[in-house]
C-alpha cells in the first residue's frame, strides 16, 4: 500500500525557493534530502530569514523553464 506520495520535480532536480505569486510560500522538494539537508536548511534560513539567495540555487528555483 502507498503511504504518502514523495512530490518530484517535473525534470527530476530539486526545487527550491519562493514561487513567484505566492506570498509566504517557501518550497524545499528534493530526492536527497537526507544528504542535502544541512545545506537546503541553511540556504533556506538564510533566505528567508535575511533575503539572500545563495548563488548556488539559482538553477533549482521553483519557477524555472523546466518546471512551468
Amino acid at each position: 500500500y502507498t503511504v504518502g506520495l514523495r512530490p518530484t520535480p517535473a525534470d527530476g532536480f530539486s526545487a527550491i525557493g519562493r514561487p513567484r505569486n505566492r506570498d509566504g510560500l517557501y518550497v524545499a522538494v528534493t530526492h536527497s534530502g537526507v544528504t542535502l539537508a544541512p545545506v537546503v536548511g541553511l540556504f533556506a534560513a538564510q533566505e528567508i530569514l535575511n533575503g539572500l539567495r545563495d548563488p548556488l540555487l539559482a538553477p533549482y528555483h521553483p519557477d524555472r523553464p523546466t518546471l512551468t
